[in-house]
């Protein structure tokens, strides 16, 4: 009777104790284990995972669990100092893949490679087992006593990265950066910002005073600007993985509770899901597909804020996939407060009028950037900057990724193009 209500009391201890002793059995039996540690964290900045090891000061052996639904993989590999290198493979003993790890206290970062090496990611660990999930969010603040003086877009993209966009009405730009969270408290940042040319335009300091205020300092030469801004909007951003021995997804899109908003969203993640679901099928199917192919597909979506205030918010929701090189780029406006999703009829008054001065105003900056910019537009067309989006200063057009030069942007000022839009949106 005193056993049975030793096991009543005291279940998950001997469970834990147990299974420690089952996995020190199975990879160390007649040998002493000098470390046995649980780690838990993402990779890919995205992907949960979890990696039980134990070391007999040498050698290192334990399991990895891959995603959210705990596919298991044997590690295997050498200690030398505070490097691990272990090579990783599946129930059936097929290698899969490669990991190094650097260890620092209660911290690993490291790398996985897929065993072809074509494919790595990094990795992120702390010591224990709680689940690591992203707190991703965008946040827009401006001056309150002049909000058309300054604007500061703060998009919090991975767990340790900050993007900057800060419009300042003096140059009339939106500038970008993006840092490594010093302190996940108070963002003390110092970015580096670029404008849309990819040239250096100037140097912010922002530092949040309260979960309502952050002070700003931006440098440009002779130029300062000092002044606390005041949050204007602040919004989620969810993050859902999928993960299995052939495929990884994560989807990061805007919380936005409007049913008109949520279902643009939804049909959009929907359509590349089908897409990656279906190659997915085929790799299966094909014969040249081997056990050891891991992580075949890989694929994100994400999405990249260029205006945010009460009312509004427009950008591009992002979809990279592993076996295409280019980014495909979805761009929306949605209206907050009424919580639509605004298409072109909404934004421009005359289509028409629109149509031929915007193509005019591209074709004559087009022309201006091919002769001075470091960028390669020689090679692009005005039929190329298919993807608008609005911006603080005006309305951008963007030419599709390219692998060198990433996203190439013309943007027309709203006084250029006002007497076309819509007079219920503009200016913002």
């Amino acid at each position: 009777m005193k056993y049975i209500l030793f096991y009543i009391i005291f279940p998950l201890f001997t469970h834990s104790q147990n299974a420690d002793q089952r996995l020190a059995d199975l990879f160390f039996k007649n040998k002493t284990v000098v470390w046995q540690k649980t780690y838990s964290g993402i990779w890919d900045d995205a992907i949960p995972v979890k990696l039980e090891l134990l070391s007999d000061g040498e050698s290192c052996k334990g399991f990895l669990y891959f995603g959210e639904n705990k596919s298991k993989y044997i590690i295997s590999g050498k200690q030398i100092m505070n490097e691990l290198r272990l090579e990783e493979q599946d129930l059936n003993s097929n290698i899969t893949g490669l990991i190094v790890l650097q260890l620092n206290g209660n911290s690993a970062r490291g790398t996985w490679y897929n065993s072809s090496h074509s494919f790595n990611a990094r990795l992120s660990l702390k010591e224990g087992n709680e689940s690591t999930t992203n707190d991703l969010w965008i946040k827009s603040f401006s001056s309150k006593n002049d909000p058309a003086e300054a604007h500061l877009i703060m998009q919090k993209e991975f767990a340790d990265q900050l993007d900057c966009k800060f419009y300042y009405k003096m140059l009339n730009k939106t500038l970008q950066g993006t840092s490594m969270i010093k302190d996940d408290e108070v963002y003390n940042q110092e970015v580096q910002l670029e404008d849309y040319l990819h040239h250096l335009a100037g140097t912010l300091h922002s530092y949040k005073v309260n979960d309502k205020r952050v002070e700003v300092w931006y440098k440009l030469g002779n130029i300062e600007y000092n002044q606390t801004l005041e949050i204007t909007n602040q919004i989620p951003i969810v993050q859902e993985t999928y993960a299995d021995h052939i495929i990884a997804v994560d989807i990061n899109y805007p919380k936005i509770d409007k049913s008109p908003i949520s279902n643009w969203t939804k049909q959009v993640i929907d359509s590349f899901l089908n897409t990656i679901q279906n190659k997915k099928q085929l790799s299966l199917t094909d014969q040249g597909v081997s056990k050891d192919d891991r992580l075949l597909y890989r694929m994100s979506i994400w999405p990249k804020v260029d205006f945010l205030n009460d009312q509004y918010i427009s950008g591009t929701m992002n979809i990279k996939n592993s076996w295409e090189e280019n980014i495909v780029t979805i761009p929306f406006f949605f209206d907050l407060k009424r919580g639509t999703v605004l298409g072109l009829t909404e934004i421009i008054a005359d289509r028409n009028e629109f149509e031929s001065l915007k193509n005019k105003l591209l074709n004559k900056e087009l022309e201006k950037l091919k002769l001075s910019s470091s960028l390669d537009y020689k090679s692009l067309k005005v039929s190329d900057f298919s993807t608008m989006t609005i911006k603080k200063e005006g309305i951008a057009f963007t030419a599709p990724f390219d692998l060198v030069y990433g996203f190439r942007q013309i943007i027309l000022p709203y006084y250029e193009i006002r007497q076309t839009l819509s007079t219920k949106y503009f200016p913002l």
